[in-house]
């Protein structure tokens, strides 16, 4: 239940950003949490535990997707997560149109940048741990999210 209560939300939110549906992120939250409770005994602490809870959600979320024949993230989700700051209404809908621009970017951005910027900008992971989520080394996760970023700026500039 701790360990729930700490990563769900986070989890939760990478899921979502990744296939764009959220009904499939739920599911796969709860079997992601489902499988690190069946495979607890397998969990070796060389790597910490938000790596090996994001291996899990990562590699089930691909699974998905090859079952579905999609590319992962290829429609923009319409339930967006990010909470608007600001409590006037002139604000929510500048608020919303920002965050309806940024989704767009996001889907946009070829897999492998979607997933690392998703992995280090939503999720909150280290370039370590990314590398150790996606199998690539930490060098190619920086040169990878870097990359993602200058996509995005573009991207963002492009829509004004």
């Amino acid at each position: 239940q701790a360990l729930y209560e700490r990563h769900h939300r986070a989890l939760f939110t990478f899921l979502l950003r990744f296939l764009g549906d959220q009904s499939t992120a739920e599911d796969l939250l709860q079997e992601t949490f489902l499988r690190v409770y069946l495979h607890r005994d397998t969990y070796r602490p060389s790597g910490t535990f938000c790596t090996w809870l994001f291996t899990i959600a990562r590699n089930l979320a691909l699974d998905h997707s090859r079952h579905r024949g999609q590319v992962v993230g290829e429609e923009t989700p319409d339930y967006l997560t990010i909470p608007d700051p600001s409590p006037g209404p002139v604000e929510q809908i500048e608020g919303k149109a920002l965050l309806v621009r940024l989704e767009g970017a996001i889907s946009q951005l070829p897999p492998a940048q979607r997933e690392v910027l998703l992995l280090s900008r939503f999720a909150g992971l280290k370039h370590g741990e990314i590398a150790s989520v996606t199998g690539a080394t930490p060098a190619a996760v920086r040169v990878t999210l870097h990359r993602a970023l200058r996509s995005l700026r573009v991207l963002l500039e492009s829509r004004e």
